[in-house]
């Protein structure tokens, strides 16, 4: 009751929320987004000073989830803030030796790469809402503000909080509860000379495993035919008393000094602490699943795992007549320690030297840009990176060598452990896109080619394996679209080819389609009404693990293979942007629902609403 009275008096309040501005004696508007900049790192490293603006149109809002923001191009537990893997293959983004349990932190962590460091005339805020019938939750907050000319500081917050489907008591028994903090700060000196970027990330990510739901007795899996309307009511989640966290507090600092025209030297800092949390308090009902053996020495398990991580990369760059270059040295002194069981773990060095070098050229459209990093000492990682950019078409090559992820090395529980000497996993990519159209009507081909040597998975059973063979992955994408007067029509499609189809599982083809209706109402509201179309081919979906937070192989149930429809309205109040939409409207036609991963079934049909409201004041 609270809840509806609170989002009532939202709607009723929300069309005077955008006459929040400052007038002049002149009423006119002095600050909004034009007066509101920001840089990402890399503009700054590049010295590229142009400011991006706070985004102003509509294009997008409509997506409730993250997930579908990205493009639904992710396999997830069928809930918002739930463990999710790729279902598009990608190299990794560093040559760096990392822990590799990214089921929570892929998708819903902090970048440093996306931190936005502000410069504001005026104080910026910006305040986002979603939230649907079925508990989801997502609430974002930005502040940003200068202290002087010179030095700004900023907040983002964001929280994502969602409600079981099934063995729910209340409306808001709570599935995944999602924290994140980024406090940031950046300062340039006067003359211009000094430059520095700073911020703090915390990131809790905490979920309630529920091992998907319980088969009808002597069944293995309930086909997509045979679901029922109500999930709560007819069905039970397979495990209890079983939670998962990861936690992070990440320090990041970047700083320059020009010491000559074309010529600066500039320091990276990061201290990363990260912990993984897992727990199982009762091991007894919970052994018919998955990894879980036929007996177990205790009753409880908590696993502990940390990351520890101080790197340093001290460098110079310079540009001169188009020509850009970096050239540094990074030092990594990391540890990865399971101090459930009193070990220590050991303490490791890693030290990669390069940097890149590149060509702009004075259209400032097309570009040469190359990146190599190169370990030296103990350290075996190779990580060169080529793009060209020739004004509609984007060339790119990467060789990534890189140490295996910590977790398939070393593992230890009261259930299962082992203790790997995996070798290098190596990645070889070559990549292009073509931009073809206008503004009225666009056709953009791409394509992703895949060589992996040695890849790192997880088996039927759970346990780590290295891939002795080459595997070849490809992907074909098209986006296209059209713009008619009233009328707007994209397609985004995605064809996966694979090689060992028994390792990596993956959907044949992906679909995305949209189609948009515009109606100017009253002469004064654009009104925006349409429906996205989702499609995955069905396909051996990987099966997950909460006490690996991880996916691994499985042969007895194949996933997605349905389409799912979203139907919306959004529009626009001065600033204030607002959406509404139902999801997976088409749910009852041909099936009460599917499975995103084995066991656990995608989000049934739900009432979503969102709400943005930026202040420039």
């Amino acid at each position: 009751m609270i809840k509806s009275r609170n989002l009532l008096l939202l709607f009723l309040f929300a069309p005077f929320l955008g006459l929040a501005q400052i007038l002049d004696d002149s009423t006119r508007v002095i600050y909004g987004p034009i007066s509101t900049g920001f840089l990402y790192e890399r503009d700054v490293l590049n010295d590229d000073t142009t400011l991006h603006h706070p985004d102003t149109l509509i294009d997008g809002f409509r997506l409730m989830t993250i997930n579908r923001q990205t493009g639904w191009l992710w396999q997830d537990l069928g809930n918002e803030g739930s463990s999710a893997k790729p279902m598009v293959f990608r190299t990794p983004e560093n040559a760096f030796t990392e822990v590799g349990l990214t089921a929570f932190s892929a998708l819903y962590a902090p970048k440093i790469e996306d931190i936005k460091y502000y410069n504001t005339r005026s104080p910026f805020t910006n305040m986002a809402y979603t939230q649907n019938t079925n508990g989801m939750t997502n609430l974002g907050f930005t502040h940003a503000q200068n202290i002087n000319p010179g030095w700004n500081f900023g907040l983002n917050v964001n929280r994502i909080a969602s409600s079981k489907q099934y063995s729910s008591t209340t409306s808001e028994d709570r599935l995944v509860d999602h924290w994140d903090y980024t406090f940031n700060t950046n300062y340039l000196t006067k003359n211009k000379k000094y430059r520095i970027l700073a911020s703090l990330v915390h990131f809790n990510h905490k979920q309630l495993e529920q091992g998907g739901i319980k088969v009808f007795e002597g069944s293995t899996v309930i086909p997509p035919s045979e679901i029922r309307a109500d999930y709560n009511t007819n069905y039970q989640q397979v495990l209890n008393g079983v939670n998962t966290r990861e936690r992070w507090n990440d320090l990041h600092l970047y700083h320059q000094l020009k010491l000559a025209k074309g010529i600066e030297v500039f320091h990276v800092f990061d201290y990363q602490r990260h912990k993984y949390f897992h727990s199982d308090t009762l091991i007894d009902t919970n052994l018919t699943y998955a990894i879980y053996s036929d007996s177990a020495a205790s009753d409880k398990m908590k696993n502990y795992y940390f990351f520890n991580n101080i790197q340093n990369r001290f460098g110079f760059k310079g540009s001169f007549k188009g020509f850009k270059y970096t050239a540094g040295l990074t030092n990594r002194i990391y540890s990865y320690n399971a101090v459930h069981e009193g070990e220590t773990g050991n303490t490791k060095t890693e030290i990669l030297v390069g940097g890149n070098a590149g060509y702009w050229f004075s259209d400032s459209l097309s570009y040469l840009d190359n990146e190599v990093y190169f370990g030296v000492g103990n350290s075996l990682n190779i990580y060169l990176k080529s793009n060209l950019r020739i004004k509609n078409i984007d060339l790119g090559f990467q060789f990534i060598t890189k140490p295996p992820y910590l977790i398939y090395n070393n593992f230890s529980s009261v259930l299962i452990d082992w203790s790997n000497n995996f070798g290098n996993v190596t990645y070889t990519s070559a990549d292009a896109k073509i931009r073809l159209g206008t503004q009225k009507a666009w056709f953009e081909p791409s394509t992703h080619i895949n060589l992996v040597s040695n890849h790192l998975y997880f088996d039927q059973t759970a346990l780590p394996r290295q891939l002795s063979s080459e595997a070849f992955l490809f992907d074909i994408g098209i986006n296209a679209g059209v713009k008619l007067k009233n009328w707007k029509l994209t397609n985004q499609f995605i064809y996966n080819g694979v090689s060992n189809k028994e390792v990596f599982r993956l959907p044949a083809i992906i679909n995305n389609t949209n189609i948009e209706y515009h109606v100017l109402y009253a002469k004064v509201l654009d009104l925006y009404f349409g429906t996205d179309i989702y499609f995955r081919s069905s396909f051996m979906g990987d099966a997950y693990s909460p006490m690996l937070a991880s996916f691994y192989l499985q042969d007895n149930q194949n996933v997605w293979g349905y389409p799912v429809a979203d139907v919306y309205t959004n529009f626009m109040i001065k600033r204030v942007k607002l959406a509404f939409a139902f999801n997976y409207l088409n749910k009852g036609l041909g099936t009460q629902g599917f499975y995103t991963s084995p066991g656990y079934l995608a989000m049934g049909r739900t009432f979503s609403l969102k709400v943005n409201w930026p202040l420039f004041d």
